[in-house]
Parts: C-alpha cells; structure tokens; sequence
C-alpha cells in the first residue's frame, strides 16, 4: 500500500503555537514526511493548525484524523479542504469521521441519521466539490447546490473506519482510512481482509489505498507512568460503543498492543508487526520534553 513512509501525529492539544511550530520543524528534520493532527470538541480548530503546520514544514503532506462532519456542513469543509490544498501546492489530506452520538447530539445538538446513508451524502458533496468545483445534491441529510470557483485540485480523503460497511465507503470514496485504537492482529483479521475485497469488487488497486493507524509512543524514561496513563486513556474510549467494539474484539488488550510504549527496540519491534500487517503506523509522541519528543521520533524513524 502507498502511504508517506514516515508519518507522524502531533497533537494540536497540549503545547502552545510556538512549541509546536517547532515540534513540526523538528520533525522534519529528523525525516518525517507526514503529519497528522486530530479535532476534539474542546480544542483548536484542526484546519487552522493544519494550515499552520503546512507554513511551518513546507515539504511535509499534512493531515486531519479526522474532523467529524456534523460540525461542519459539507460545503463548507470542501472549500477549508480546497483551500488548504491550494495554499500548500496539494500536500493536504482531508480526513473525516462520523464521530460518536454524544458528540452529534449532546454536544452539537444534531439528531444524527444513520451513518453509512449519512457519510454516503456528505462525500458525494465534498468529492464533487474538491473534484470537479460544483455539487448538486438534493439527499435526506445534506443538500448542496454550490459551486466552487476558484482554482482547485482533488483532495484526497481518508475516513475514520473501524467496520467494513465504513471501509468499504472508504475505498468507494477515498483514498485511505485511520484507524486507533487497533492491535496489529485487528488490523490484519478484521480491517485488510474488508480492504482487499473492497478494492478488488471496485476495481480499485489495493496499494493505492492506505490503511494508517495512529499509535501512541513514547521511549523516554517514565516507562511506567506513560504505560499506566495509556492504559488509563483506553479505559476511558470503551465508553464509546465503536471502540468498545474493536478493544473487546479479542479480549482485553495490553498496552503494548496499541501503542509504541516501550525502549527503542521495542518501538521497533511493533512497528514492524503493524506494518506486516498490512498498515501504514504512525506514531502519536505523547505529552512530554522536547527531547523526549525527540527521542521518541528517533526511535521510530533513525536506524
């Protein structure tokens, strides 16, 4: 499968602008080619901090994982799309999800609809408008009648997609998924058999599409506490019914099967297990220094 070879997540979350401007350089001097960052209810815009991320790497493909779509009508998440894109030369990948019921309707106050029929309108809208500058669609959950004028290119689109009605939708519509939260045998089990099906009845080229995981790492030395704070984290996601699915799929997982907690060589060591799998890993650098940041990047992508 094609993919940057060397992706990487910062989290727009937990270090001001500057500090993570230079988290950005960093990383591309250390031979990242790809970053990523996330959008939670309560934290900076990701299309603003994606543009800034792009200024501040400007050899770097930037990434959303992901932005959830009721928060933004469709039109208006393909012109953000369209226009970081052109801004950056094509080095924007838009990711998108349909994200968690108490985020559409607690949060954002939308009785969401169901989520294949959902998605299948929104990036109808989004593809037509970042592919060929004008949409026309009359659906159950999204209308758009909208042009785009100014100069535009494809954008790719990758989806948050964990079961294969949404992998699916993913390889008809885009270019790849994200996946968290996944084991390697997850992803070789239930998420590349649904790929290679999908591709194959679509006519579509099974290298051409990327399955990236995002993977928390960390190899300073509060081994102990980050194991313990990540095992704390997962906790937490097995409220949500879709990750509650993937974490009880072969019963409880340890820490080290979803993340890249551990000394340089273990770091190294699942990496490559994702990547026999069939995925693209990225790592997550959790909170800490900017030599533990350092450290941990190295860890991943230094011999």
């Amino acid at each position: 499968m094609t993919s940057a070879q060397r992706p990487l997540m910062i989290s727009p979350r937990f270090l001001d602008p500057a500090e993570l401007t230079t988290r950005v350089q960093l990383a591309e001097r250390l031979g990242v080619d790809q970053l990523w960052l996330e959008q939670q209810p309560d934290q900076r815009d990701a299309t603003l901090m994606a543009a800034t991320y792009l200024n501040a790497a400007p050899a770097m493909t930037v990434g959303t994982a992901v932005l959830p779509i009721y928060a933004r009508h469709p039109v208006s998440m393909a012109q953000s799309a369209a226009t970081l894109a052109e801004l950056s030369r094509g080095r924007f990948i838009l990711g998108l999800g349909y994200s968690h019921q108490f985020i559409n309707e607690y949060v954002l106050g939308y009785k969401q609809g169901p989520p294949i029929a959902v998605m299948r309108e929104y990036l109808s809208i989004v593809r037509d408008l970042t592919n060929a500058g004008a949409a026309s669609v009359e659906g159950r959950y999204f209308t758009a009648r909208s042009q785009y004028a100014d100069p535009y290119q494809p954008v790719p689109i990758y989806l948050a997609a964990l079961r294969p009605q949404m992998i699916r939708l993913a390889v008809e519509f885009g270019q790849g998924i994200v996946i968290w939260l996944c084991s390697a045998r997850y992803v070789r089990e239930q998420v590349m058999p649904v790929v290679r099906e999908a591709c194959a009845a679509l006519g579509k080229r099974e290298e051409d599409f990327t399955v990236l995981t995002i993977l928390p790492a960390y190899t300073g030395d509060d081994l102990v506490e980050q194991t313990n704070r990540w095992e704390k984290t997962t906790a937490s996601y097995r409220m949500l019914p879709y990750y509650r699915h993937v974490l009880d799929a072969y019963g409880k997982p340890e820490p080290g099967e979803l993340s890249l907690i551990g000394t340089r060589e273990q770091v190294q060591e699942r990496l490559a297990q994702f990547r026999d799998a069939g995925c693209v890993p990225a790592p997550s650098p959790m909170p800490g220094t900017e030599q533990e940041f350092i450290q941990t990047v190295e860890a991943a992508y230094q011999p």
